[in-house]
């Protein structure tokens, strides 16, 4: 009789014969397809416009001094001229008219200093439809640099 086998013991061979288990790549691509949709949801497609600003040159020539100059402020409740009330379709008209007389100078556009950047950024957005160029952008004679004037 023969002795018995010993216990068999997998070997390196039949453990390559072995099937390997298959990783699906299908709950990898939904994960991606949820996170692609949340993307897109998310974001804000807003119609993003600019308005062209021109910074003064180093040595711009200053306006002629007996040219008067037109400068509109821009407040919270609406547009001055002159310490009086406009409306922006009188804004316009006064605009045109000083442009017409003085093209050389432009018109100043003087925000207060609580008046929301939105409203700001309006303004110029709707002169700027309206053909009113060349504007600039001064600064609120009230307002005080943070860092000082040393």
């Amino acid at each position: 009789m023969q002795p018995p086998l010993p216990p068999a013991t997998p070997s390196f061979a039949a453990a390559a014969t072995r099937r390997r288990t298959v990783i699906s790549l299908t709950p990898l691509i939904d994960v991606v397809f949820i996170l692609l949709v949340f993307f897109m949801l998310a974001t804000s497609f807003l119609d993003w416009r600019y308005v062209t600003m021109d910074t003064p040159a180093v040595r711009a020539a200053a306006p002629p001094s007996d040219v008067p100059l037109l400068t509109l402020v821009v407040r919270r409740d609406g547009l001055r001229l002159d310490d009086a009330a406009v409306s922006e379709a009188e804004a316009i008209a006064a605009a045109r008219a000083h442009l017409e007389q003085h093209p050389e100078v432009g018109v100043r556009l003087q925000p207060d200093g609580d008046t929301p950047l939105q409203r700001v950024m309006d303004v110029l957005d709707t002169l700027a439809g309206a053909g009113v160029e060349p504007l600039t952008l001064v600064r609120d004679p009230g307002w005080q640099d943070p860092r000082g004037s040393d």
